[in-house]
């Protein structure tokens, strides 16, 4: 056990009251429009917004719930904002308007009892009613890859996805009823790294007039997992995205690229036929008897040929002719790369089932590069993202900024939106909801140096500067707050590239972007150390949006670069998928050059010995790669990718491990195997930070989660050993119950201060 000086205890003191401070500003977690679009009178509108805050002290996550009332002032022409005097605090963060606004619905799982959840509907004065459902499914997805709660049209029906409860028992069971005897205990593949042990997402559905919650049931393929299920425009049809796994599910969460179809399930059909089973139950005296339905339900697969691609995020149009999606029509080995939007058409009386489809259209292709527009990356439509009857609106990254773009289905043509503002810093605009008969959205704007803040926005009302937009909700940060806000600035710069970007992308891809963020206290006088913070992915990308963490580490007296390195996702097809085979050389290059060029052309008042490196995942991996170079100083790694050949043997995505490296799948029908052979370990090993280890001198700290699915922590503790072998500074952080984004309340309360002090300790 470390004895800190006086000195040092005041460090430790001073720079967990900055945290804290920090972790005091709410987070925005959901904007919704909460009335039945305008007033009588068209003067008014209601919006709620839900934020989330740890509480320190409990070490929870709370919600908190305001209303906002937007009053258009006519004779004025300006909008007056009433919010309700006090927020309050949510009991759940589970909840769902209807498409009316007039009903709500909210979810509170019994935390006494295992798989009881409470499902309560409420209008604007009152408790509709209070539905309990015990034992019919276990963990509810209501996230961004299985999708959220869907109601029907009518409002009497609300589908949504669980994990399916197994109907089995063991050999000693007395009373098996129609249960499969024996098989309590057999192992099931799950969904991967945040869905464990969810093995089976499938379809429910609440039934409001009835009070009941009851599975869709029985699918006809125990191959194929259900998600982002939402009703047919006549409500007699459920149309959901199904991914097939065939012999072994992979790791889902941030893999855009698992094989799926859309699938239509005729739910009248369903729902007669479990009505005339239900009357025909009541006669039944014989015990042994089944008691749920047994006929297989009518499901059409609605993409032609097969499940050759990828696809996602179903929305209807306004006059229900046309189902929109995103997706690949192709098989797709990156994680995450490029979208195309695709067009299905749909029968105005919803006879789909009985003409299945023979095509559909793509409204928006691949992007790339050197394109004005480098393409979709977003990873779902808005629930309703439709402005007009033709045009969509959603968010997307475009490089370094995440911006709303609308999309006009018939004529094809994409426009960023322009919101009007007052200054020139970058922003990061994020999009929440859609009013379509007002033409108002809901939107976040925040920077580096800005909380997320939520305007509503008038789509019609367009000035020379862009979309009016009226604030409804600012976040108030301390004093103290405010005042590291002010001590620093983003800008965006284009790097060329050091090291060629190998054909058939050499001449298209000569350079990325970096973000820096200088910190206004580095003068050439005082400078001031700098961090170089490394997304992962590496198919993803790090924007010009808030981040309580990394204003934390400009608190601590750094500037800071961020690359968006080749592989990033927001910059174009090709830059996404040019990194393949080539992990721990183009991207270790990029970020090289990202350190060389901020020293010689972006900012020369950096402490050129006091350079470290931070990174989580792929992240991490890239910081372990540098810790071998000699500018860098010092090394922080969050559940690091370590050693390729053996982490393709334990992670939930041994697919990542082949294809990042180079190994080419042998037959496109097929999955990589389990075992890799002995030529690709060799592969793999040359790519991975452990054929390095001899180089690496610098101290190295390490935060991993014990829980972690993607990346095992065995990952880090490989590194942490092979350092400590070698006399190496070292330290290593291991969180219990704590999965790959490190977001446990214990990790998230002190991994930061951990770095904070290593910093102080390495980097100064």
């Amino acid at each position: 056990m470390e004895n800190l000086s006086e000195q040092e205890i005041k460090y430790r003191d001073d720079t967990i009251k900055v945290y804290k401070e920090l972790l005091s500003i709410p987070t925005v977690s959901n904007v919704f429009f909460t009335n039945n679009q305008y007033d009588e009178n068209k003067n008014q509108i209601s919006a709620s917004v839900i934020v989330s805050q740890i509480d320190i002290t409990n070490k929870k996550s709370k919600f908190y719930m305001s209303q906002k009332t937007i009053i258009n002032d006519s004779s004025s022409k300006k909008s007056v904002v009433v919010s309700s005097p006090i927020q309050q605090e949510l009991a759940t963060s589970i909840i769902s308007v209807s498409p009316s606004h007039k009903k709500v619905l909210t979810i509170k799982e019994n935390p006494s009892t295992e798989f009881e959840f409470s499902f309560d509907i409420t209008d604007g004065s009152h408790l509709i009613t209070s539905i309990t459902s015990k034992d019919i499914h276990k963990k509810i997805l209501n996230d961004e890859w299985f999708g959220s709660f869907s109601w029907s049209p009518c409002e009497k029906f609300i589908a949504f996805i669980a994990d399916s409860k197994l109907n089995v028992t063991g050999f000693f069971d007395k009373e098996p009823k129609d249960k499969a005897v024996g098989e309590q205990f057999i192992f099931r593949d799950d969904w991967g790294e945040t869905y464990s042990p969810v093995a089976n997402p499938s379809i429910f559905i609440v039934d409001i007039e009835k009070e009941v919650v009851f599975p869709v049931e029985p699918f006809p393929s125990d191959k194929i997992s259900a998600g982002q299920v939402i009703w047919t425009p006549n409500g007699e049809g459920l149309v959901y995205v199904g991914w097939n796994f065939g012999n072994r599910k992979l790791g889902i969460r941030a893999c855009f690229n698992r094989s799926s179809s859309l699938y239509l399930l005729n739910f009248k059909e369903f729902m007669d036929a479990r009505n005339q089973w239900k009357e025909n139950q009541k006669s039944l005296v014989d015990p042994k008897q089944p008691n749920k339905l047994t006929t297989p339900l009518s499901i059409t697969n609605l993409i032609p040929n097969g499940n050759n691609g990828c696809y996602r995020s179903p929305r209807f149009t306004p006059d229900s002719l046309k189902l929109i999606f995103l997706g690949f029509n192709e098989r797709i080995y990156p994680h995450n790369t490029c979208s195309k939007i695709f067009s299905l058409n749909w029968p105005s009386n919803d006879s789909i089932q009985q003409q299945p489809p023979q095509s559909f259209e793509t409204l928006l292709d691949y992007k790339n590069y050197n394109d004005s527009f480098p393409g979709i990356f977003c990873q779902s439509l808005p629930e309703r993202p439709f402005i007009d009857e033709k045009t969509l609106l959603f968010p997307t990254p475009v490089r370094s900024v995440q911006k709303i773009v609308t999309f006009n289905i018939e004529s094809k043509e994409l426009k960023e939106v322009k919101i009007s503002s007052a200054d020139e810093e970058p922003k990061l605009y994020s999009l929440y909801d859609i009013d379509f008969e007002s033409k108002k959205y809901l939107i976040g704007e925040s920077s580096v140096n800005q909380p997320s803040k939520i305007y509503l926005v008038d789509y019609l009302n367009n000035s020379s500067t862009g979309d009016e937009k009226v604030l409804i909700y600012s976040p108030k940060p301390s004093d103290q707050c405010k005042s590291i806000f002010s001590s620093f600035g983003a800008t965006i710069h284009t790097v060329p590239v050091s090291k060629p970007t190998p054909p058939p992308f050499t001449e298209s891809i000569k350079s990325f972007e970096l973000i820096y963020l200088k910190n206004k206290n580095s003068t050439q006088s005082s400078p001031l150390g700098c961090l170089v913070f490394i997304h992962g992915g590496p198919h993803s990308n790090l924007d010009v949006g808030y981040a309580s963490t990394i204003t934390y580490l400009v608190s601590l007296g750094y500037n800071i670069i961020i690359p968006n390195y080749r592989g990033s996702t927001g910059f174009g097809k090709d830059f996404n998928d040019c990194l393949p085979g080539y992990i721990g050389d183009l991207d270790v290059d990029d970020c090289l050059q990202s350190i060389n060029y901020t020293l010689e052309n972006i900012d020369n008042t950096i402490d050129k010995n006091n350079i470290g490196v931070i990174g989580g995942s792929h992240g991490g991996f890239l910081s372990a790669h540098l810790s071998r170079f000699p500018i860098v100083k010092t090394s922080i790694m969050r559940n690091p990718v370590i050693d390729i050949p053996s982490m393709s043997t334990l992670s939930d995505i041994p697919d990542w491990c082949f294809f990042e490296a180079g190994v080419n799948i042998p037959d496109p029908s097929s999955q990589y195997h389990t075992l890799p052979s002995i030529e690709e370990i060799e592969k793999m090993r040359k790519c991975s930070p452990s054929f390095h280890i001899e180089k690496v001198k610098i101290p190295s700290l390490l935060a991993l989660g014990d829980s972690d699915l993607r990346v095992p922590p065995s990952q880090g503790l490989l590194y942490y050993r092979m350092l400590r072998e070698r006399d190496v500074p070292t330290k290593c952080l291991m969180y219990p119950k704590t999965g790959h984004g490190l977001d446990s309340i214990d990790a998230r309360l002190d991994q930061w201060i951990n770095i904070s002090l290593w910093l102080k300790k390495y980097l100064n």
